[in-house]
Parts: structure tokens; C-alpha cells; sequence
């Protein structure tokens, strides 16, 4: 994944070229234009770009824990919150357009991890804390879901387990079952709530809260509503919007970047990442709720909201920014392809008025500049925790390749093109 600096601008400056090739030899009508073929060839490239050699352990039986770290350990597979995306992201590009590699790279990912979850499990019960610690130890590759601990170990990798379980149901084993109810029981029971049921981090900054977390929590509960076919889960997941909206979305639509309870005040800044986690959430919980259920038209006025201030403050490229409202900061763009998806997800639904596309489309040809020949993703702001200093958020640093963006990229791009499909 790791290039040189000539050799990102090398690529980056192949594909804007590429880019305003066929914008021209399309007749494509001017500047922020982008045809179907060119979404497609993107998403497809950033989903090639994410299928890596995956390899099973060995899971032997044994007699000691000297034995368990000689066991070959699977390669190949990851459990953190912005692969989840990714993997999410990946299902949805296969299913438009009939992707056999990503989906088959993402159903055998996810069978892996169970049945290394289920082998490390039963160290734990056989050994105890030593067992339990072994697992722990962070050079195993699914760590996160072996301690919980927070939303980000579990929500995003159990929202996409969930929807390859129900779009692979012949292949789901005992292991994933496990896997996914070991994760609601932690979102469900287990992670801290405020009295009024609102998902919060009683232990970071002195009790915050995190638009963040309607996608590390409410997306998952979505999913665990769907699969179990009960509607308690997703109300749950719009009660969490809901409750966060009085807290954080001010007068303009858009949303600041969480809450400090003890202060009971909200962070100063509308952080572009965070008011994306927030319009993901938005639109995955509105399709999985019935037109009838009372909670539906406040979502909807909180999305419609939202939308209208953040086209206020699109950029002429078609991007948002880190900071949303402040123009002179640089371009994001994991926020620019949330809100893309949310965007074009809202058109397909009939939600907002058809006219929006053209603005998810436009964002899209932004997102296209920073998008490489062979699908690496640029311009994304590394993991970001709430913060009252500007400058904190100015100076996030933008890897290359941020894990970040991918799997928002692959969801814009295909929730565009689910009209022409």
C-alpha cells in the first residue's frame, strides 16, 4: 500500500488527466461532470483495490498455551472500523454489478475471522486470563473483537458480517452467528447509555458523546433489526439520531463534532468525517424503517435538514471540507463520498427532490481527482477525536491511502449508479 511521494504524484496526475480525457470525448457538459462509466471504472478500481492474498490458520486442538502461539495464524485478514466500511462498501459494488471477486473476497474474509474468533474463544475458556490474554495481545489480527471494549472494535465489522450473512445465507456458518451476537450483546447491553438510552464514551474527556458513534452503534442495530426481524432495533438506531440532533445539530443543518456532557456543551467545530458518519446513518435507517413508524418523519426532517446546509457550503469542485463551514481549509474526501452516498441514497428513495443527484454527482467528480490509477484513495483525514482546537483539525495528517476513504468511495459511486441498473 505504501508508495513513494513521485510515485502517488505520478499516479494522481495520470488519472486527472484520464479523468478530463473522456469527460471530453463523452461530451460530458463541463467542469464537475462525470459519466456513469467513469463512477463505475472508480469504484471498480478502489473495490480491485482492496482483494489481497487471505489465508486460514490452523486451529488445533491443544494442551497448552506454547502450543496455541506455534499454531500458524490466519494472514490476510483485519478487524477495525474502517475496514468494516470497506467490506460494506465492497458488498454493495458486488451486488450492483455482479462482483464475484469482492464478494467472494468478503465472505471468505468474514468466515476466517469466525473461525479464528471461535479457536481463540475456546482458549479463553480452556485457560483463563492467560487464555483470555492471549487473545488480547494485539498482535492478533482480530484483537478488537476479541477485548470489545467500544463501539469502534465491533459496530462497522458487525454491520457488514450481518449484510454478507444475509446475502449469503447458504454459506453462514455457527462460527459468524456467534461472532454477531457477541456483538449486539455488547451494543445492545453492554456499552455505556445515558439515561435517556443515547450511546455515549462515559470514560473519554469526562463523557462525550460522538455523531461518530450513530454509525459504530446505530448502523450495526439497523442490521440486527433486519436480520432478527425486529423493529425495536432499528427504532433504537433512530432514538440514537434523534437524541444526537438536539445535542449537536445547530440552525444550519450541519452538525458539530459531539458533545461534552459534563460541560453540557457541544465541540466548536463541524468536523466533515463526523456530519458523514451522521448522513450514513441517516439514510441506512431510514431504508430499513417502514413509512409508517412514528419516528420516520423527524429522520427525515433531520436528513433534509442536513442536506440543505451542507450544499450551502460545497465546494466549486464539488468537495466539503475538513472543517465544513470554513472555505480556506482543505478538501476531505471521506466526507465528500458520505455524503455523496447519503445524498444519492435520499434521490433513489424519494426523499429530497431528483435535482440533488446532479450535487452527489459533482461530488463525485471531485472525489475522482483523488482517486489513483490503481485505486488507492487520497485526501482523507486520519482517525480524529473531538477536540475544542481548530488547529487540531487543520493539522490532521492525510495519509496516503487512508483506510478511511474506501469504503465510503465504493458506496458513493455505486449508490449513484443504482438508477442506471
Amino acid at each position: 500500500m505504501k508508495r513513494t511521494t513521485i510515485g502517488i504524484l505520478l499516479a494522481t496526475v495520470s488519472i486527472f488527466i484520464s479523468f478530463n480525457h473522456a469527460a471530453v470525448a463523452q461530451g460530458a457538459p463541463g467542469a464537475g461532470a462525470i459519466s456513469d462509466d467513469q463512477i463505475h471504472n472508480i469504484v471498480d478500481r478502489v473495490a480491485k483495490h482492496q482483494i489481497h492474498t487471505l489465508a486460514d490458520g490452523d486451529y488445533p486442538a491443544v494442551t497448552n498455551l506454547a502450543e496455541a502461539k506455534a499454531a500458524k495464524a490466519p494472514e490476510g485478514i483485519m478487524w477495525d472500523y474502517p475496514w468494516g466500511v470497506a467490506l460494506y462498501g465492497m458488498e454493495m459494488e458486488s451486488q450492483l454489478f455482479k462482483d464475484e471477486d469482492s464478494a467472494q473476497f468478503v465472505t471468505q474474509h468474514n468466515l476466517i475471522c469466525a473461525r479464528y474468533y471461535h479457536w481463540l474463544a475456546g482458549l479463553e475458556k480452556q485457560f483463563g486470563a492467560e487464555g483470555k490474554a492471549f487473545g488480547e495481545d494485539k498482535s492478533t489480527k482480530i484483537w478488537g473483537l476479541i477485548t470489545l471494549g467500544k463501539l469502534d472494535n465491533c459496530g462497522a465489522m458487525g454491520n457488514e458480517m450481518l449484510e454478507d450473512m444475509m446475502l449469503h445465507p447458504k454459506s453462514v456458518t455457527r462460527e459468524e452467528k456467534a461472532v454477531v451476537a457477541r456483538i449486539a450483546d455488547w451494543v445492545v447491553n453492554q456499552q455505556d447509555r445515558m439515561p435517556d438510552g443515547t450511546l455515549w464514551r462515559s470514560n473519554v474527556q469526562g463523557g462525550t458523546v460522538w455523531p461518530d458513534d450513530l454509525y459504530m452503534g446505530g448502523v450495526f442495530l439497523v442490521r440486527w433489526g433486519i436480520y432478527n426481524h425486529k423493529q425495536k432495533f432499528i427504532d433504537d438506531a433512530a432514538q440514537q439520531i434523534i437524541h444526537q440532533a438536539a445535542l449537536e445539530q445547530d440552525a444550519d443543518g450541519l452538525w458539530f463534532h459531539g458533545y461534552y456532557v459534563g460541560q453540557k456543551m457541544h465541540a466548536p467545530y463541524k468536523w466533515g468525517r463526523g456530519n458523514g458518519w451522521v448522513m450514513v446513518t441517516l439514510v441506512e435507517t431510514l431504508t430499513a424503517m417502514d413509512d409508517k413508524d412514528p419516528l420516520r418523519p423527524q429522520l427525515l426532517a433531520i436528513l433534509r435538514k442536513q442536506i440543505d446546509g451542507l450544499k450551502k457550503v460545497q465546494g466549486t469542485n464539488g468537495m466539503w471540507r475538513q472543517i465544513l463551514d470554513r472555505q480556506d481549509i482543505w478538501d476531505e474526501t471521506s466526507c465528500t463520498a458520505m455524503f455523496a452516498y447519503g445524498i444519492a441514497r435520499a434521490v433513489n428513495r424519494g426523499w429530497i427532490d431528483p435535482d440533488n443527484m446532479a450535487v452527489a454527482r459533482k461530488a463525485f467528480a471531485g472525489i475522482a481527482h483523488h482517486v489513483t490509477v490503481d485505486g488507492a484513495v487520497m485526501g482523507t483525514c486520519q482517525g480524529t477525536s473531538m477536540s475544542t482546537n481548530f488547529v487540531f483539525y487543520v493539522e490532521r495528517q492525510r495519509p496516503d491511502d487512508d483506510p478511511h476513504g474506501r469504503g465510503p468511495v465504493m458506496l458513493a459511486g455505486t449508490e449513484i449508479l443504482v438508477g442506471s441498473h
